[in-house]
C-alpha cells in the first residue's frame, strides 16, 4: 500500500511540473498590438438630414478615449452652448440653443480623435446637417499640377470662414472636383498635397493652393497646386490665331499683369484681353502681315514673383476666322432637374463671345423671364433670372443663332437648354 501511494504521488508531481511547462510556453502580450484606426459608421439623423431636438449622434467603429475630445471636433455655424456625451462608441452632441433658420451645420472629425488604444480617426472628415432647409450651394473646378507625377496625390482641402474658422475639411484627388451643399458665402479655400503625412503643409517640399471665393450659389475656382519658389514668369510663345486674335502662352499661371501692348510702326489696337491660367488671348483690330511686338507690364505668378517688362515677337495673320462658335457644357445639364428657384446658368462656348452679342431667351410655362448676364466677354457666361422661376413648371432657354463671336460668326443654329426647378418647401 504504501509503495502504491508514493508511486501516486509521483504520477501527480509530474504531472504538476508538465502543467506548468505548459504554462510557461504562452505569449506573455495577450497577442497582437491594436493598430486598426477608427472609422464613422453612422450618425442620427442621417448626413443632410435636419437636426432633431438639437441633438446628433455619431456612432464609431471602436470604442473612443473621452480624454481625446478637446479640440478634436469643430462645429460650423459656432454653437457656443453645447454639450459633449461620450458612451463607448458612440458620441452624443447636444445642442443646447436656437439654431439659425435654413441653414447648413458643419460638424468636423480631426484625426486628433482617438480610441481607447490611442489610434487616431483614420482621416478627417466633415458631417454636415441641416436646420430646416438645405442650402445647396456648390464649388467646383479643376485641379491642375505643377508637377505632372502630383497628379493622384490626395489633397487635403479645408475651407474657412472670413474670420477664420473652419467650416468644412475633405480629401480630394484627380483632374477636378466638386464640394456640395455648402452654405451661401465667401470662403477661404486652402489645399495641399501633404507628401510627407504630417498632418500640416510644409513649405518648399509640398504643393499649395489659397484663394477667396466670391460666395455664389454656382462658383467656379480652379486649383492649381505649385511649389514655393523664386521664379519668374516667362513668354514661352506668341501666335496669331487669325488677323482679330492673339494668343501668348507663358512659362506659368499668371495671377495679374498690369498692362499688354502690341506694336509695330504702331500701337494695334486691342478689344479685349482675356486671361486663363497660363493663357492670356488678345482681340484686336485687323492686323497685317507685319512683326509685332508683344510687351507684357507688370506679369505676376500666383506666387506673388513679379516680371517688369516680358517681350517678344509674332508676325501678323491675314487669316480670316470664318468657324462658328458652339456651346460644348451648360449647368444644368439638358433635362436635368435643380433645387433653386434662382439658379445661376453657365454656358460654355469653344470661342470667345462678347457679353454684348449674347442673345436668349428665358420662357417659363407661357411667361418669358428676364435674364442679367453676370459674366464679361470670356468662353463662359453666367446668366442669372431677374426673378423667381415657377415652381415644379418646366423651363426652356434659348440661346439664339443671332449670337456671335468677336469676328461675327453666328452660331449655327438655336441653342435649347430644359430644365425643372423644384424647391420642396
Amino acid at each position: 500500500m504504501r509503495l502504491a501511494y508514493e508511486i501516486c504521488l509521483i504520477i501527480l508531481a509530474a504531472l504538476l511540473l508538465f502543467t506548468l511547462g505548459c504554462g510557461n510556453k504562452r505569449n506573455p502580450t495577450g497577442g497582437d498590438i491594436d493598430t486598426e484606426k477608427p472609422i464613422v459608421l453612422a450618425t442620427y439623423p442621417a448626413e443632410l438630414e435636419e437636426i432633431v431636438d438639437g441633438t446628433l449622434e455619431i456612432s464609431f467603429s471602436k470604442p473612443m478615449d473621452r480624454n481625446s475630445l478637446a479640440n478634436s471636433i469643430y462645429l460650423y455655424p459656432p454653437v457656443q452652448n453645447k454639450k459633449f456625451i461620450l458612451e463607448r462608441s458612440t458620441l452624443k452632441i447636444k445642442l443646447n440653443e436656437a439654431l439659425k433658420p435654413d441653414c447648413n451645420y458643419f460638424v468636423t472629425l480631426s484625426t486628433r480623435l482617438k480610441d481607447l488604444r490611442g489610434n487616431p480617426l483614420k482621416a478627417n472628415q466633415t458631417l454636415i446637417y441641416r436646420s430646416g432647409k438645405l442650402s445647396t450651394t456648390r464649388l467646383s473646378g479643376l485641379l491642375n499640377y505643377e508637377a505632372p507625377s502630383d497628379e493622384g496625390s490626395p489633397i487635403a482641402t479645408s475651407l474657412f470662414s472670413e474670420d477664420s474658422l473652419l467650416v468644412f475639411t475633405t480629401d480630394l484627388t484627380g483632374k477636378s472636383y466638386a464640394i456640395e451643399n455648402l452654405n451661401q458665402m465667401p470662403y477661404r479655400l486652402r489645399s495641399y498635397i501633404d507628401k510627407n503625412q504630417n498632418g500640416r503643409y510644409d513649405p518648399v517640399t509640398e504643393p499649395y493652393f489659397e484663394a477667396i471665393t466670391a460666395g455664389l450659389e454656382r462658383e467656379v475656382v480652379d486649383q492649381y497646386f505649385a511649389y514655393a519658389d523664386t521664379s519668374f514668369i516667362r513668354i514661352n510663345s506668341v501666335t496669331a490665331v487669325s488677323n482679330r486674335e492673339v494668343r501668348i502662352e507663358f512659362s506659368e499661371p499668371v495671377a495679374s499683369y498690369q498692362q499688354v501692348l502690341v506694336a509695330s510702326d504702331k500701337i494695334l489696337d486691342i478689344k479685349h484681353k482675356i486671361l486663363e491660367n497660363n493663357i492670356l488671348t488678345l482681340l484686336t483690330a485687323a492686323q497685317d502681315s507685319l512683326r509685332y511686338t508683344v510687351s507684357v507690364l507688370g506679369a505676376t505668378d500666383l506666387k506673388g514673383n513679379r516680371s517688369e517688362a516680358l517681350k517678344n515677337q509674332f508676325t501678323g495673320s491675314l487669316k480670316i476666322d470664318t468657324d462658328p462658335p458652339a456651346i460644348t457644357f451648360a449647368n444644368p445639364r439638358n433635362g436635368a432637374s435643380v433645387n433653386s428657384l434662382s439658379p445661376v446658368i453657365e454656358l460654355h462656348f469653344n470661342k470667345i463671345i462678347p457679353s454684348s452679342a449674347l442673345k436668349f431667351k428665358l420662357v417659363a410655362g407661357k411667361e418669358e423671364i428676364p435674364l442679367q448676364v453676370i459674366s464679361e466677354t470670356g468662353r463662359i457666361h453666367r446668366l442669372l433670372p431677374q426673378k423667381e422661376l415657377p415652381n415644379y413648371s418646366t423651363c426652356q432657354l434659348t440661346v439664339l443663332s443671332t449670337t456671335a463671336d468677336f469676328s461675327g460668326n453666328k452660331l449655327e443654329q438655336d441653342y435649347q437648354l430644359q430644365f425643372l426647378p423644384i424647391k420642396r418647401r
